[in-house]
C-alpha cells in the first residue's frame, strides 16, 4: 500500500470524528481544518525523512542521503549537497568563460569578414588577373587582325605598283602587243577583285568558339570543404551526452567510492 493510502485513512478518521460531533461550531471547524493541514505537512515531511534515511550520501557513505539532486539522481548529506551545488555553479562559471571566449572569436571573424578576408582578397586577385589575361588576348587578336589586313593591302599595293611600272614602260618603248593588253587587263581585274574582297567584313574572320564554350560560373567558385562531416562532428549533442561529459569533468572523482 502507498503512503497516500495511509494518509487518506487518517484524514477519513478525522472527518468522521468531525461529523459525529453535533455541537461543533464554525471556529472549531476551522481549527480542525488547520490541524488537518498541519498533520498532512508533518506526515509528508516525516515520510521523506524516513525515505531519505534509507539512502546514503554518494560522497561520504557514512552520511545520510537527505538531499537528492534531480539532475544526477544522487543522494547527498546536507554538507556535501551544498558542495555539490557549489561545484555545479563553478561549472556554470567555466562555461560562461568559454562562452565569452566564443564571443571574442565571433567578433574577430565578423571584423575580418567586414574588412576583407584572405579568401575575398584571393577572389579580387583572380578577377584582376583574369581581366588582364582577357585584355592581353584581345590585344593579341587585334594585332593579328592588323597584320592580316596590312599584309593584304601591302600585297595589293605591290601588284599595283608593278602594273603601273609596266604600263609606263610599254608607253615609253611603244612596244605594246595584244597579249600585253590582255595580260594587263587581267591584272587590273584581279586587283579590283582583291580590293572588293578586302573591303568586305568577311575578309577577316574572328574566331571566338573557345571563349563561347567557357562556363564562367565554373571558372571560379567557392565551396565548403567537408561541410557535412564538420557539422556531424560539431553538431549539438543530446542532453544526456552533455551531462555525461560534465559529470566526468567535475564530479566523477568524487562520487561512488
Amino acid at each position: 500500500m502507498s503512503v497516500y493510502y495511509f494518509y487518506s485513512v487518517i484524514l477519513s478518521l478525522i472527518r468522521c470524528e468531525m461529523n459525529n460531533s453535533s455541537d461543533i461550531n464554525v471556529t472549531a471547524a476551522r481549527s480542525t481544518n488547520a490541524v488537518m493541514i498541519s498533520t498532512r505537512n508533518n506526515f509528508f515531511r516525516m515520510f521523506h525523512r524516513v525515505m531519505a534515511s534509507s539512502n546514503r550520501c554518494s560522497v561520504c557513505p557514512k552520511g545520510a542521503g537527505i538531499c537528492i539532486c534531480p539532475g544526477c539522481k544522487a543522494y547527498f548529506c546536507d554538507k556535501d549537497f551544498k558542495q555539490h551545488r557549489e561545484m555545479l555553479f563553478n561549472g556554470l562559471d567555466e562555461l560562461t568563460l568559454e562562452r565569452n571566449g566564443l564571443q571574442e572569436k565571433i567578433n574577430k571573424i565578423s571584423s575580418q569578414t567586414q574588412s576583407g578576408s584572405s579568401l575575398l582578397s584571393r577572389i579580387n586577385e583572380w578577377q584582376e588577373s583574369t581581366i588582364g589575361k582577357v585584355k592581353q588576348a584581345a590585344e593579341q587578336a587585334r594585332q593579328q587582325a592588323l597584320e592580316i589586313m596590312n599584309s593584304k593591302r601591302g600585297e595589293i599595293t605591290r601588284h599595283f605598283q608593278t602594273l603601273s611600272q609596266e604600263l609606263e614602260q610599254l608607253r615609253e618603248t611603244e612596244g605594246v602587243l595584244e597579249q600585253d593588253l590582255a595580260r594587263l587587263k587581267q591584272q587590273i581585274d584581279q586587283l579590283n577583285n582583291n580590293l572588293e574582297q578586302l573591303s568586305k567584313p568577311s575578309a577577316v574572320e574572328l574566331n571566338v568558339n573557345q571563349s563561347d564554350q567557357i562556363v564562367w560560373n565554373r571558372m571560379i567558385y567557392v565551396e565548403e570543404m567537408s561541410g557535412h562531416a564538420a557539422y556531424q562532428e560539431n553538431r549539438p549533442q543530446p542532453r544526456g551526452e552533455h551531462l555525461n561529459r560534465f559529470y566526468n569533468k567535475f564530479f566523477k572523482h568524487r562520487f561512488f567510492y
